[in-house]
């Protein structure tokens, strides 16, 4: 069996991403709105809401085969990062700030850190975790 292929290294590996996010959200989130409250609430909702979207995006990818380990960490990420991350995510920073400026300043600087955050822990995982 593959170590890969394996659920409970998914849930561990979606663990660890969102303690991570916690730490970059939250940061990003306070600097553009100097409120704590409502940082503290976003980003519960937040890493609460993408805890499962990231298992869920981890399993889609476990099933697609074909494609270089490289390019694979690229597509994962900006798949992740950009659709997923910019779309939804800015969907809770609107809904706690109400500001489609706030949206832009915190998605767009958060979706740009966690490419580059995402592209290193992707290539990390594999070659620490599975041996690849």
């Amino acid at each position: 069996m593959n170590k890969i292929d394996n659920k409970r290294l998914s849930v561990l590996k979606s663990i660890i991403w969102r303690i991570m996010g916690v730490f970059v959200y939250a940061t990003i989130f306070y600097i553009f709105t100097h409120k704590w409250q409502i940082t503290l609430k976003s980003t519960l909702t937040h890493h609460l809401t993408f805890l499962l979207v990231f298992y869920l995006h981890e399993r889609v990818w476990f099933r697609i085969k074909n494609i270089s380990e490289k390019r694979r960490a690229i597509l994962k990420a900006l798949i992740y990062e950009v659709i997923l991350g910019m779309g939804l995510g800015g969907l809770i920073v609107f809904f706690f700030t109400g500001s489609w400026k706030s949206v832009t300043l915190i998605t767009g600087t958060y979706t740009l850190v966690k490419i580059i955050m995402y592209y290193i822990y992707e290539l990390i995982w594999r070659k620490k975790i599975t041996n690849k």
